[in-house]
């Protein structure tokens, strides 16, 4: 086997060239592995699957669609059929989950009655025709105007570039050879056989050759032969949702198809995800990947006839995909009766993936037969496959960290993908030439970050395991540069940092903190070493928990500040100005007797009920009987050192946020390289030492996107402006004046980026003024700015995975828990602070918090450790945000608290001479007034707060925030005024 990186090594003759590594090409190349035939496979791309292949439906049709006799309809059946034994064989995700097709009247119910008849003219089984009531009883998020549906029992679904690169694999390892960067410029005829040249010059000559070139199959089809054939590219636009989207489909939903094709459909992935789409525009080129705003609404819009509740709001990404679309409107496939021995895959729209296993077969049968190839020796159909950490039971990881430590670091954090999944692939039978192949093979990048976290990280474990720098390393194809320059040292450190015993890159003695921990449970575990959670476990321990275990992700405390290298923390809290790693190690040490666990991801979170071994160690120390077990929690860990359990009597999150990705914007264009948030650009430079780009755009005024603009012009970068969406900044006044106004770094307010250009690196963004009413782009004022570089400052998001995996209730307002004023969130026992909260300006304040948080998670392990904490039923009273005001925290009030509460929010407006004021209200409407403080000024990007008391008020329905105008003269009054700078 041999794998080449374009032609250098690659042989001058082969008895078969296969042309193009998608599904159709992966598939093929795989079944003539099992010949006794010398195979080359011919990538024009950095990688497989860069066509039509991987940006797919995913969806193995069931074969009721295509018109009986056509080739469409025989591969379609027969690959149906093909793929659980594909499956099983090569490893792949296969989800047997059934499909709908659903209809809207008495028409639609016509055309499902044809389809049926077709379907069963093709031999499908299991076909049958059900009323919308009973499609309703299956997903029940259905829309109400379904009247009737064709259930499909043999749907599937699985991860089209998952199949092909398994194909490849299984092929590689059986023999077979492959180049990439091998772009074929021209077939011709040679004798008997033909000669293959590829656009450096290297001819190669070949007694067969496979045209699997998807939308250039036509091309080469018609160098050799008279029967000609046309392509006309079809782009079709796609929506992907997070996984932790409340509404989901377990089925995958059609309409009734139409002549355009089989329409908008939705429908879950094999990872979790629920995706919509595809449009059907046809184009004339066939390169052309740019999403456009129209196409994307009109997916949304023709997923609401199936799924009313379809929009925008938890999409992570949108994408298109061409496929190719032949003039017979059936597939091509097999020799042209002019040019025997090429052999077509050509023309293979939907349902092209479905059928890929069966035209492979039948087409390597064909070639095997012409060549009179006789079967392999010692052909292996099996791959062994792939093991996830996300997939493993507790068991499994146990043994998987214990052969390697790489297993316990989590590179992504969203999908859960480890060190050991990324070295495994750069280290594995077919090469990586580019970060999308990583992303791709391991879902690393995937996941609702797209890449904010992993980015920077996966960087250094490239350079680390290949030598290769990072400014040499491409997002996908040539040209497409992930950073302009990087320290000259960088793959030395990155290397000798590899060499030394690690705990997620950071050199330690693996023996500080065992992988297994005393059976014992802790009083509390916070989780998150920031700001909040430093905070939290200090004053936990102060507060008198005696055991307190404080575990962070990351090889060292501080998460977000360990890169602001800026000064602006510690005011507040320590009352002098320190940059972000001085503050963090102010706070670390504090952490004397609290035991911490750096590099460690929590997977998990759950009452630990009857848990063996917990009753009894309860028991010895204090805890006694079944129901102060029920009141623990236990904690998934997994780190360096192992993967293990841990209990604790309180859990206080502080995982902190996430920046809102690119994906989740909805802006249309291509996807290049050199898209970046503001914080994985900031890791890249202060953390890396590498440069993003050359010329930047930066979309939202956020604080760490004004901040980067400061820091990208002092290390070279020319920074053409900033772009806002709001009539209003969103950062800090202080960030504006010292990070825009003194570097003459232009503020653009209602501006925002509507569309992206470059189909290799990023060449230029479109701006359009933005309507301050609507907040919606102005249509005709797009203006083309010439950049390398989108850098993303658009808000932060709390991380809140674990908490609603342990059932915590959010806030729709804050995207953070539901808590009281002791930071209570609605599963006894769990307390939330700091980001993952509700984002705060600064991180003394995410700090105070923290505090907050540790001391009432002491004070329930010891009511727990008492016996007495399994139980809350204290009555609390809602907090209500009212006229100009943000989501309100905390949202709740216990009823019998008589000291002073502060209540957090942000104003809703920027606003002159206003009043900030808190009442109850009564069941009747009545109102006491609880707080009154006037504003000068108020604005959305800093945080305002009032301290009230109910002691001296009857237990009221309900607390309400409001800001109304206040009039200069109450001043005279009496009113306090406020004090800014973010307080």
């Amino acid at each position: 086997m041999a794998c080449f990186v374009g032609s250098e090594g690659v042989r001058d003759s082969y008895d078969v060239v296969v042309v193009g590594a998608g599904v159709a090409g992966c598939c093929c190349t795989r079944e003539l592995a099992r010949y006794d035939l010398d195979v080359l496979v011919l990538e024009a791309g950095d990688d497989i699957a860069c066509g039509a292949t991987r940006a797919n439906s995913g969806i193995v049709h069931g074969g009721y669609d295509p018109e009986p006799g056509t080739a469409k309809a025989r591969y379609n059946v027969a690959g149906s059929k093909l793929f659980p034994r594909w499956a099983d064989e090569l490893g792949f995700a296969y989800i047997h989950n059934e499909s709908l097709v659903v209809g809207f009247g008495d028409e639609d119910e016509a055309a499902l009655a044809s389809l049926l008849e077709r379907g069963r003219a093709n031999g499908v089984e299991g076909l049958s025709i059900i009323s919308g009531d009973e499609a309703r009883e299956l997903e029940p998020a259905l829309s109400p105007e379904v009247t009737c549906a064709l259930r499909v029992s043999t749907g599937a679904i699985c991860d089209p570039y998952e199949v092909a690169f398994a194909s490849l694999e299984n092929a590689v390892e059986n023999g077979v050879s492959v180049a990439f960067d091998a772009r074929v410029s021209q077939l011709a005829r040679e004798g008997e056989g033909f000669s293959v040249t590829l656009v450096d010059g290297k001819v190669i000559r070949a007694r067969a050759v496979v045209n699997a070139a998807g939308v250039r199959s036509d091309e080469l089809h018609n160098q050799l032969s008279a029967r000609k054939l046309h392509i006309t590219p079809v782009r079709g636009e796609y929506n992907l949702y997070d996984n932790s989207l409340e509404t989901h489909f377990s089925r995958t939903v059609f309409q009734v198809p139409k002549a355009a094709g089989k329409g908008v459909l939705v429908s879950p992935t094999v990872h979790g995800n629920l995706f919509v789409g595809p449009s059907a525009v046809a184009q004339d080129d066939k390169d052309a990947l740019a999403t456009t705003a129209d196409g994307l609404a009109a997916v949304v819009a023709g997923a609401k006839r199936t799924w009313p509740g379809a929009s925008t709001r938890g999409v992570i990404t949108n994408f298109t995909g061409v496929r190719a679309k032949g003039d017979t409107h059936d597939f091509v496939i097999g020799e042209p009766d002019d040019v025997p021995g090429l052999f077509d895959i050509a023309c293979l729209e939907s349902p092209g993936l479905s059928s890929a296993p069966a035209i492979g077969a039948d087409i390597a049968a064909r070639v095997a037969a012409r060549l009179r190839a006789g079967e392999r020796a010692g052909f292996d159909p099996r791959r062994e496959p792939r093991q996830r950490l996300r997939h493993m039971d507790a068991e499994q990881r146990e043994q998987a960290v214990a052969a390697d430590p790489a297993w316990g670091h989590v590179v992504c954090r969203c999908n859960e993908v480890s060190e050991a999944e990324v070295v495994r692939e750069l280290h594995g039978t077919l090469p990586v030439l580019c970060l999308d192949a990583i992303k791709w093979r391991t879902a690393a990048t995937m996941g609702r970050c797209h890449g904010g976290f992993c980015t920077p990280e996966l960087v250094r474990i490239i350079a680390r395991e290949t030598g290769l720098h990072p400014s040499e390393l491409e997002k996908r194809g040539r040209g497409s540069w992930m950073v302009s320059r990087e320290r000259p040292d960088y793959v030395e450190l990155a290397q000798a940092e590899g060499n030394a015993p690690q705990v997620n890159g950071s050199s330690r003695d693996r023996t500080e903190a065992s992988a297994v921990p005393a059976p014992a449970p802790y009083d509390v575990v916070v989780v998150g070493g920031g700001a909040a959670g430093m905070a939290a476990a200090a004053a936990a321990r102060d507060a008198g928990a005696a055991r307190v275990l404080l575990v962070d992700r990351e090889p060292t405390l501080g998460g977000i500040m360990r890169q602001c290298v800026h000064n602006g923390f510690g005011l507040k809290r320590f009352s002098e100005e320190l940059s972000g790693p001085e503050f963090a190690a102010r706070e670390a040490a504090r952490l004397d007797g609290v035991e911490v666990w750096p590099g460690t991801s929590v997977l998990g979170i759950e009452r630990a009920g009857g848990a063996d071994g917990v009753g009894d160690a309860d028991g010895a120390n204090g805890v006694g009987g079944a129901d102060a077990t029920a009141a623990l929690h236990a904690l998934e860990l997994v780190r360096p050192e192992g993967a293990c359990r841990v209990f604790a009597r309180a859990v206080v999150l502080a995982t902190g946020s996430r920046e809102r990705g690119f994906g989740a914007l909805g802006i249309a264009g291509d996807r290049p390289s050199g898209i970046y948030t503001a914080g994985s650009a900031q890791a890249l430079i202060n953390l890396q030492g590498c440069l993003p780009g050359k010329r930047a755009v930066i979309l939202g005024s956020g604080d760490i996107g004004l901040i980067m603009a400061r820091r990208m012009t002092l290390e070279g970068m020319e920074v053409e402006g900033v772009y806002e969406l709001l009539a209003h900044p969103s950062g800090l006044r202080r960030n504006i004046v010292q990070c825009l106004d003194d570097f003459q770094i232009p503020l653009h307010l209602s501006h925002t980026v509507v569309a992206t250009h470059g189909r290799t690196r990023l060449e230029s963004v479109d701006i359009a003024e933005v309507d301050p009413a609507t907040r919606r782009p102005i249509p005709d004022t797009e203006v083309k700015v010439e950049c390398d570089t989108l850098v993303l400052s658009c808000g932060l998001i709390p991380e809140n995975e674990l908490a609603r995996e342990a059932g915590v209730e959010l806030c729709g307002g804050t995207g953070g828990a539901v808590v009281d004023e002791l930071l209570a969130t609605s599963v006894p026992g769990i307390f939330a602070c700091g980001n993952a909260l509700h984002v705060h300006d600064l991180a003394d304040l995410a700090a105070g918090e923290g505090d907050v948080a540790g001391v009432s998670a002491a004070a329930w392990a010891a009511s727990v450790a008492a016996g007495e904490g399994a139980a809350d039923d204290v009555l609390r009273i809602p907090v209500r945000q009212g006229e100009g005001v943000g989501a309100v925290v905390p949202q709740l009030v216990r009823a019998d608290e008589r000291g002073t509460v502060a209540l957090t929010f942000r104003p809703g407006r920027v606003a002159q001479n206003v009043r900030f004021e808190a009442v109850a209200v009564a069941a009747d409407g009545t109102e006491t007034p609880l707080k009154s403080r006037r504003a000068r000024v108020a604005v959305p990007a800093e945080m305002e707060r009032l301290e009230v008391s109910i002691a001296e008020v009857a237990v009221p329905d309900h607390l309400e925030v409001r800001m109304v105008d206040a009039p200069v003269r109450e001043v005279a009054a009496g009113v306090a005024p406020a004090s800014k700078g973010g307080e």
